[in-house]
């Protein structure tokens, strides 16, 4: 099954150090080797499901939606699965993507992040 990615959007471990009250993240850059991570680690927090992400993903906000893709047109017209919601953060010094359902997280490492400053 494949996921697209809604919102602009990590395989690194699932370990998850205390890191005090982690800030809401933007990544400073996303080249190449960040946005494999980062589909890396979205794909491993979705139990393995491909997905596909834009370029500038979680460059300009910190929250990335992922919707499952349809596999046939519903009567309803709408997708009854509900996304999967995930927040750039940084912490204790790193880059982190948490699921927002559960809280869990995964360092991304090769990636770089700024706390993202709200519009005034």
């Amino acid at each position: 099954m494949q996921l697209l990615a809604l919102l602009s959007a990590v395989t690194a471990c699932g370990s998850q150090p205390a890191m005090g009250e982690p800030q809401p993240a933007l990544l400073t850059e996303s080249g190449p080797e960040v946005r494999e991570e980062l589909r890396r680690v979205v794909s491993a927090a979705m139990y393995g499901v491909e997905v596909t992400l834009a370029e500038d993903a979680l460059t300009r906000e910190s929250l990335l939606v992922v919707e499952r893709q349809r596999q046939q047109p519903r009567l309803s017209g709408r997708e009854m699965v509900p996304p999967t919601k995930f927040q750039l953060v940084v912490g204790g010094g790193a880059c982190w993507l948490m699921r927002l359902a559960d809280g869990e997280r995964w360092e991304l490492r090769k990636a770089s992040c700024r706390p993202e400053v709200a519009d005034q």
